[in-house]
C-alpha cells in the first residue's frame, strides 16, 4: 500500500508542474496577442488607442512610486525573522504592543485565516486579545491594494483613510481589552 502511495505523489506533483506551465504559455499567448492588436490599431491610426496609451501612461507615471514603496515592504517582510518578532512584541511594553501589532496588521498580506495560528501562539505567550484585535483591524489597510485606491479617489483620501484605520485599530484593540478585563 505504502509503494503505491509513494509512485502516486510524483505523478501529481508531475501534473501540476505541467498546469502551471501550460498558464504561463496561455499567459504569454493572451499578452502577445493583445500587443500585436495595439500595435494593429495604433498603426492604424486609431485616435482611441493614443488616447489609451497615453491614459495607461499617466496611471503608470503615478503609481508606479507607490508600487516600488509596496514591493519594498512586502520584501522587507519577508526577510523578517518570526522568533525575533515574537521576542520582540513579548518583550515590549503594553502600549507599544498595540502599534507594533496594528504595524505588522497592515504590513501582513495573504489570507487572513494563516494568520490564526500566529496570533494564538502569541496569545498564549502573553500578547492580549486586544493585540490580536489590532493586528487583525490593521489588515484593513491595503498596501498592495493602495495604488488602486489611489487612482479610483485620490492620494489625500487614501491617506486619511488609512491613518483612521489604523488609528481606530489602536483603540480598537484597547477597547477589547478594557471589555475582557472587566467582564
Amino acid at each position: 500500500m505504502e509503494n503505491k502511495m509513494k509512485n502516486n505523489t510524483p505523478q501529481m506533483n508531475s501534473g501540476a508542474g505541467k498546469k502551471n506551465k501550460q498558464n504561463n504559455k496561455n499567459s504569454l499567448f493572451f499578452m502577445i496577442g493583445m500587443l500585436v492588436i495595439y500595435i494593429v490599431l495604433y498603426a492604424l491610426g486609431d485616435d482611441k488607442i493614443n488616447d489609451a496609451i497615453v491614459y495607461v501612461y499617466e496611471i503608470l507615471k503615478d503609481l508606479l512610486p507607490i508600487l516600488v514603496l509596496v514591493y519594498v515592504f512586502m520584501a522587507a517582510m519577508s526577510f523578517m525573522n518570526e522568533k525575533k518578532l515574537r521576542k520582540t512584541i513579548e518583550k515590549a511594553p503594553s502600549w507599544f504592543k498595540y502599534v507594533m501589532m496594528s504595524v505588522l496588521g497592515t504590513l501582513s498580506h495573504g489570507p487572513i485565516y494563516a494568520w490564526y495560528p500566529f496570533l494564538k501562539d502569541l496569545n498564549e505567550k502573553g500578547i492580549s486579545k486586544g493585540n490580536a484585535a489590532s493586528f487583525l483591524y490593521a489588515r484593513g489597510i491595503k498596501l498592495t491594494l493602495l495604488p488602486m485606491l489611489i487612482s479610483f479617489f485620490d492620494f489625500k483620501f487614501a491617506m486619511i483613510l488609512s491613518v483612521v484605520t489604523f488609528i481606530f485599530a489602536l483603540i480598537q484593540g484597547i477597547m477589547i481589552d478594557l471589555t475582557v478585563k472587566n467582564s
